[in-house]
């Protein structure tokens, strides 16, 4: 399998070539264009082993993932039939996409940010606490685990941060990190210094390891347009 980011950072696409076999999970509605030779299979993004047990807890948890994270209940695998085999992923905002390798290590997603993944991650959800929930992020985050390629995408461009010690971030500008990474949420200053300087929560990393960030705020541009649209 060969994985190439063309288009970025302003409209990143994931081209991943495939030889018989290979498979690919992708995000319900990423695929922009595919070569003849491969099979589509739409599955519950939780991913059982087939049987009616590992269906429901699959159902389950796609369930979740569509009403606590956003995400899509359906995912679609895609594999090849034939060697060199081609799909262009793409996601549904303006920006950048970041291929990831897993080793047995974990990365910890925003939620809307996943794009696609090997069969051998696993995909789970993560309580990212209730100070999130007035962060206007999400409370929730998407736990990828094992070993294989993730792709991760984001709105604007991706900034990869190594991080050693503590470093704070915007909870808008979180694409993803590594497992080893811990976090508290936190306001950037007093009460004083958060309503009236327009920042909102943060979270503080610390340990080390890698942190990815993104350009730009979704939130904020959700502000931004809203009055033209007759928003208040």
């Amino acid at each position: 399998m060969n994985i190439a980011i063309d288009s970025g950072p302003s409209y990143g696409l994931a081209v991943v070539t495939l030889d018989k076999g290979e498979t690919i999970i992708a995000e319900s509605g990423a695929m922009a264009a595919m070569s003849t030779d491969l099979v589509v299979k739409p599955q519950l993004s939780g991913r059982g082993k087939g049987d009616l047990v590992s269906t429901l807890q699959s159902l389950i948890f796609a369930l979740a993932r569509r009403f606590l994270a956003g995400e899509s209940v359906f995912v679609n695998a895609f594999t090849a039939k034939a060697d060199g085999q081609q799909v262009m992923l793409a996601p549904g905002l303006v920006g950048d996409v970041r291929h990831v390798q897993l080793a047995g290590n974990s990365v910890t997603v925003q939620a809307g940010s996943y794009l696609g993944s090997t069969p051998g991650v696993i995909v789970g959800l993560v309580w990212g606490g209730f100070s999130m929930l007035f962060g206007g992020e999400g409370a929730f985050f998407l736990k990828c685990r094992g070993t294989g390629d993730l792709l991760i995408n984001c709105y604007g461009a991706i900034e990869e941060v190594p991080i050693d010690g503590k470093y704070i971030v915007d909870t808008g500008h979180v694409v993803a990190f590594t497992g080893d990474l811990k976090y508290t949420i936190r306001r950037p200053g007093g009460w004083k210094s958060m309503f009236f300087s327009g920042e909102g929560l943060v979270l503080e990393f610390s340990g080390q390891g890698t942190l990815w960030t993104q350009t730009r705020n979704l939130s904020a541009l959700a502000s931004w347009i809203s009055p033209f649209f007759g928003g208040k």
